[in-house]
């Protein structure tokens, strides 16, 4: 089953504002919503990336039926 697009979207944009949040006082205020941009996008690829994995090995799991 595939990860709901709405899910992955607000999961990686709440890890984006939690990252950002850690090292937003080292960076001037203009440059935290591209910060936060590259944060969530990372996040996003990320968590798909997790999701195609488990996927894969929940098919390699399955007995075969030969």
């Amino acid at each position: 089953m595939k990860l709901n697009t709405r899910v992955v979207s607000d999961h990686a944009r709440a890890m984006g504002k939690a990252l950002l949040d850690l090292i937003a006082h080292n960076y001037r205020e203009e440059e935290h919503h591209d910060i936060w941009e590259s944060f969530t996008q990372v996040c996003k690829a990320g968590i798909e990336s997790y999701d195609i994995l488990t996927r894969r090995m929940e098919l390699r799991l399955r007995p075969s039926i030969n």
